[in-house]
């Protein structure tokens, strides 16, 4: 799990937001901004990738093989890849070398990452497997794809269920984004279709959102929800 590195949108506007259908009711301008932050950050749980490009630190624990996963896909640039190692002979110090690497999907975020056993011009041969790996690395969408339409009107849909929660005027009995199952209401009832939770919540809106966004994922191992 990382945490989240913005505090303000970085994409949604009160003029997006009104150009697809958001409705603003008595919230004031900071309210807004901080149901359209929350918007973002939940695209980026679900996709598992940042939406404009970031640059991101991860530390991974080296298990064996050399593909790593990286909290985050849609990788744009790799910076840098420190493999650290715990010489013992040394006290425990921790001895940090530049590694190899490839992006070997750069949707998914895996990294193939070579240990190099020879410590080239230092006269040693390192003695130890690394004991975890550092990656500065870049993700996010490309241009085109964080203000298309579709992405737009999908945090769009979960801007204003975030809203809805914040703005009284805004709020109905669907409050906290619950999921309607079975609605009845004098002589008229319904049963909707079974929804599922995701990032967004579990509602026939949050669930529009989801499926706005499903092509984008960085997960190909998880649930397509």
């Amino acid at each position: 799990m990382q945490q989240y590195l913005y505090q303000t949108p970085q994409i949604l506007s009160d003029s997006l937001f009104l150009l697809y259908g958001g409705q603003t009711g008595t919230s004031t301008a900071l309210q807004r901004e901080i149901a359209y932050t929350m918007a973002e950050e939940q695209a980026v749980e679900y996709l598992h990738s940042y939406l404009t490009p970031t640059i991101v630190t991860g530390t991974f624990f080296w298990r064996g093989a050399k593909t790593l996963e990286l909290d985050y896909g849609w990788l744009m640039a790799v910076h840098s890849v420190a493999i650290n190692s715990v010489d013992f002979r040394n006290g425990c110090d921790i001895d940090t070398s530049t590694g190899c690497y490839a992006i070997r999907n750069a949707q998914y975020g895996y990294l193939d990452v070579n240990y190099l056993v020879n410590c080239g011009g230092c006269g040693g041969v390192v003695g130890y497997p690394p004991y975890n790996i550092t990656v500065v690395y870049t993700s996010g969408l490309s241009t085109g794809t964080y203000t298309s339409p579709k992405l737009i009107q999908a945090l769009t849909i979960a801007a204003q269920i975030n809203l809805n929660e914040i703005d009284v005027s805004l709020s109905n009995e669907s409050t906290a984004d619950a999921g309607i199952e079975f609605f009845i209401n004098q002589r008229y009832h319904e049963k909707r279709i079974k929804g599922y939770t995701t990032a967004f919540g579990n509602s026939a809106p949050a669930g529009r959102a989801a499926r706005l966004l499903r092509s984008l994922r960085a997960r190909p191992g998880t649930a397509v929800f």
